[in-house]
């Protein structure tokens, strides 16, 4: 068996062992993460059928500007959707639809759009929206040592797949020209840097609703508002595949973190932040939601280490583990090494920065 069947198989036994605890009143905790992963669902489905339904025509009206550009940068036009879409926000379909190869497809959709793609649509806007004003600096700062680090996650990711070395190299030119930019607005006008984000989620958000409008309409009566959209049943299978993936994933999740919580904050305290730090770390895996809205909570260094950590390696095994095993089981493994590769190698350059700074 192979790593991904392996991870499955065990997913699989979590989703029953959620299951059983549900039945008999939840005594262990594992009942109520069995729920969560199937309720993720409703969520799930606003997020993506719409765009899962709309690749097709994205790409066909994309396709004759990115691919010149991308051919003149060497790189495959499949990286575009993951620098501007997570992966499960409709960064992977868009990518298979403007590929020019399955390894590039997977390279953009899967691992660029689970890092730099999460980190534009999601963790940007969504982390300005939790945390206090004040702390508004050190976010810009953790984003920054975050997206420095995203093409050595990709590359980790892409080495993983066993894609040629070659093939990864240039289709990184543009995560590092499009990182860097956004590293130096970050640095140069937060605030404006910090509005674009907002109003580009809010952009995407309604081109979705568009889209998903449209499909039930297409659905329900047979009359095409959008021609040559996916049909919406597509979006739902791959929404339906990612939550019975996240009815195991969750409760092995919570298991993980019962188990490592001793072991972590004691590597937090070596690192030198604080309890609600080194929890912080830990929440991220699964989802960061809960880590930007312990940040008050945390100390200088702890809330640095923690958005930067949460760029690459936020959800690795929640949403976006249940994305890759329906979507391309086979990247599962690279999935993970890549996105782990870079929150770690982002806490290190983020630790540096803190050290840094404390000294002078």
């Amino acid at each position: 068996m192979s790593f991904h069947e392996i991870l499955i198989a065990v997913m699989a036994a979590f989703a029953v062992a959620g299951a059983i605890d549900r039945i008999f009143g939840n005594r262990w905790g594992l009942g109520k993460e069995f729920e969560a992963g199937i309720l993720a669902m409703g969520s799930l489905a606003l997020a993506m059928v719409g765009i899962v339904c709309l690749a097709p025509v994205l790409a066909n009206l994309l396709k004759p500007v990115i691919v010149p550009v991308f051919a003149f940068l060497g790189a495959d036009p499949a990286m575009f959707a993951g620098t501007i879409l997570a992966c499960d926000m409709g960064g992977g379909a868009l990518a298979v639809e403007l590929a020019a190869s399955h390894p590039a497809a997977m390279l953009g959709g899967v691992l660029t759009g689970s890092m730099l793609g999460a980190t534009v649509v999601f963790t940007i806007p969504v982390a300005m929206g939790i945390l206090e004003e004040k702390d508004r600096p050190v976010m810009a700062k953790g984003i920054l040592c975050g997206i420095v680090t995203i093409p050595l996650g990709v590359l980790a990711g892409g080495l993983t797949a066993g894609f040629p070395v070659g093939m990864v190299l240039r289709n990184l030119i543009p995560i590092v020209i499009i990182g860097a930019l956004i590293a130096l607005g970050l640095w140069r006008a937060e605030n404006a840097m910090v509005r674009g984000f907002e109003v580009f989620g809010k952009l995407v958000v309604a081109v979705v609703t568009v889209g998903l409008a449209a499909a039930i309409v297409e659905a329900l009566t047979g009359f095409v508002i959008i021609p040559g959209m996916a049909p919406i049943s597509e979006g739902f299978e791959t929404v339906g595949t990612i939550a019975i993936v996240l009815a195991g994933a969750f409760p092995l999740v919570f298991v993980i973190t019962k188990l490592l919580r001793k072991p972590l904050m004691a590597a937090g305290r070596w690192l030198g932040i604080n309890d609600a730090a080194a929890a912080g770390l830990i929440a991220s895996l699964a989802n960061s939601i809960a880590t930007f809205g312990m940040v008050k909570d945390m100390n200088r260094r702890g809330k640095v280490v923690n958005i930067a950590f949460a760029v690459s390696a936020a959800f690795v095994f929640g949403d976006h583990l249940g994305f890759t095993a329906g979507f391309a089981p086979e990247m599962i493994g690279p999935m993970i090494v890549g996105k782990l590769v870079g929150g770690v190698s982002a806490v290190a350059v983020a630790m540096w920065l803190t050290a840094k700074e404390e000294k002078s």
